[in-house]
């Protein structure tokens, strides 16, 4: 079978009862926009709990996924990768603030990565260089999964920890990857590293872990029975239009049959209902670009 660059496939051998999967084929790199995930305080006031303000639109509980894509030169070659951006809520006049759900002065916001769950052998990587919010050429650090009690994390705050600085930070240029395909869930935590509170401790405590989805490549993230059926789930990136197809044999004459209508990528994960079909299906996730 011929493939284009633009032409990505995920097949798998699905009997009602065995469901093996086969892995997706690899994929070039692309432009990818960045995401602003805002940290910020329960209330502006010492002692309350920091949060992820946007979790709504970016948490997994809204189907949000953050989709890496595939390198093969650069300083990311054979990483999947894409840029995003945390920020924090400032608290002043000279930063914008004060905005909603901002920490009080003097707070300094570290993101830390707790726990990391996806493919075997797989690891997410966190990548920066210092001064240059352009483009980020260094692996700072990267997290295995299967990770329970991760501690690395990077400063969301520009400030210097003084008593009266401004929480604020927006960083750009900073990248994620993953090194094998598939469907991550990565906790965060955020946390003030300040010395400003009580004994010297910090103003804020932290917030409550949430997690964010990383779609590595193009994959099945889940097949299961429904009530009508094979279900299958899949993250569906921007800018492209998403089949999924068909046909009783992985190879021979008959051609591949599209099951239900095209799911045009929003970087949200999609849950498409196959039906009870044959004893045996061969299925392909394909992808064309809008």
């Amino acid at each position: 079978m011929n493939r284009s660059p633009n032409f990505r496939t995920d097949l798998c051998r699905m009997r009602l009862r065995l469901l093996p999967l086969v892995l997706a084929l690899a994929l070039p790199a692309i432009p990818k926009a960045h995401e602003h995930l805002a940290a910020g305080a329960q209330l502006p006031e010492a002692g309350s709990a920091l949060l992820f303000v946007n979790a709504a639109n970016y948490a997994t509980e809204s189907g949000y996924v953050v989709p890496l894509e595939l390198s093969t030169n650069g300083p990311y070659a054979g990483y999947h990768h894409a840029e995003l951006t945390f920020v924090c809520q400032p608290a002043t006049p000279d930063r914008g603030g004060p905005a909603p759900f901002h920490p009080v002065p003097g707070t300094h916001v570290d993101a830390v990565i707790e726990t990391v769950e996806g493919p075997a052998g797989g690891s997410l990587g966190f990548w920066e260089s210092p001064g240059d919010e352009i483009t980020a050429t260094e692996l700072t650090f990267s997290v295995p999964v299967g990770e329970t009690q991760g501690t690395r994390g990077f400063p969301v705050s520009e400030n210097d920890g003084s008593p009266d600085a401004d929480p604020f930070g927006h960083i750009h240029g900073r990248v994620f990857s993953a090194t094998e395909p598939g469907l991550y869930r990565v906790g965060f935590r955020f946390v003030d590293t300040s010395s400003n509170g009580p004994g010297g401790g910090p103003l804020h405590a932290p917030s409550p872990r949430f997690f964010l989805h990383f779609q590595s490549g193009i994959t099945l993230a889940h097949i299961q029975v429904g009530t009508e059926g094979l279900e299958v789930t899949f993250a569906a990136a921007n800018d492209f239009r998403y089949f999924i197809e068909e046909r009783p044999q992985l190879d021979g004459p008959a051609p591949w049959a599209p099951i239900g209508d095209p799911v045009t990528g929003d970087n949200h994960l999609h849950t498409v209902a196959l039906g009870t079909g044959g004893d045996v299906r061969f299925l392909r996730l394909r992808r064309e670009p809008l």
